[in-house]
């Protein structure tokens, strides 16, 4: 058994705070409003109609997850038995967990709605009754250039040569540290401790094009090695590694770029704290005081747009 909270534990991430920057309304929904709504019981029907729309998934995020779940396994079976997948046998698993993806949302939504956590429905599916065969074919068209790069990168070269001098991180786990008595969340795709170069390496897969906010992101991760092994960012190496077009990119950083973070964090939690009524239970106050967002274009990508309309 478990304890079920009236209202969610308050911490950070940068996820949390692009958010909020984006739109308050959002962030209410995504990060209050949800909570409890996976149970069938003792909670207002609202709060299970907000978590339904919070688990819908759009391709591009649908994708990027499979597609990391599959790199994720293959270095898993690497480390354990050394053999490495062809590039046609992960496309074919990531087909396959596609289509799994499309059967649930079309014929499985009375099931979804139930355990919105057990099944998928693609956000293009439940607001428009199917998935553009433009979008299809495109995403098709993305596996093979995704893996290939995935297979020919540096990063993995570097597991299947080097694996004796090589500290591998559990990857795609949530890890957390305490900055200023907040918890702080961070997910690394993947990092290791390299014995023979005496450095540890960051690596984030991007599925997506590049993006203003990789710095900032990749810049959290390095704070959170260097706090939690007691290391020197001399000591951290981080890339992006781009698998559409299979560019790596390397960032380097300072002790200015730790300050950034760090006044970033304390400028967002400040912003977030004016949306808890109380601070201690991190009560939030009412959904009206959430304000929308007045950049229209942020809607129609948005879980939660029906809401907005109806409320």
């Amino acid at each position: 058994m478990f304890d079920i909270s009236p209202f969610p534990a308050f911490s950070w991430s940068l996820s949390r705070h692009k958010t909020l920057t984006s739109c308050a309304r959002k962030y209410g929904y995504e990060y209050y409003f949800a909570h409890n709504g996976w149970l069938s019981y003792q909670v207002e029907p609202f709060h299970q109609h907000v978590y339904r729309l919070k688990k819908l998934q759009a391709m591009p995020i649908l994708f990027g997850q499979i597609v990391h779940r599959l790199i994720e396994q293959t270095i898993i079976d690497y480390l354990q038995t050394r053999a490495v997948p062809s590039v046609v046998e992960l496309v074919n698993r990531a087909r396959g967990q596609l289509n799994a993806a499309f059967i649930d949302s079309t014929r499985h939504g009375d099931l979804w709605r139930h355990q919105p956590n057990k099944y998928y429905m693609m956000q293009e599916i439940y607001y428009d009754g199917q998935l553009n065969a433009e979008l299809i074919t495109d995403y098709k068209s993305r596996l093979e250039a995704v893996f290939t790069n995935f297979l020919l990168s540096e990063t993995f070269m570097q597991i299947t040569a080097q694996t004796g001098s090589l500290r591998i991180g559990e990857p795609e786990q949530f890890r957390s540290m305490k900055i200023e008595d907040t918890q702080v969340f961070v997910v690394m795709d993947f990092h290791y401790y390299d014995d023979m170069a005496d450095k540890w390496i960051i690596i984030d897969w991007k599925t997506g094009g590049k993006s203003d906010d990789d710095r900032q992101q990749l810049a959290l991760y390095a704070y959170y090695i260097q706090q939690k092994y007691g290391v020197t960012l001399e000591k951290i190496e981080v890339y992006n590694e781009y698998l559409l077009t299979g560019q790596r990119k390397q960032y380097t950083f300072t002790s200015f770029d730790m300050d950034t973070i760090l006044h970033t964090f304390r400028r967002s939690v400040l912003e977030m704290k004016k949306f808890q009524a109380d601070i201690l239970t991190n009560e939030p106050v009412d959904i009206e005081d959430f304000q929308q967002t007045t950049d229209e274009w942020r809607c129609k990508g948005c879980n939660f747009k029906e809401l907005c309309y109806t409320r």
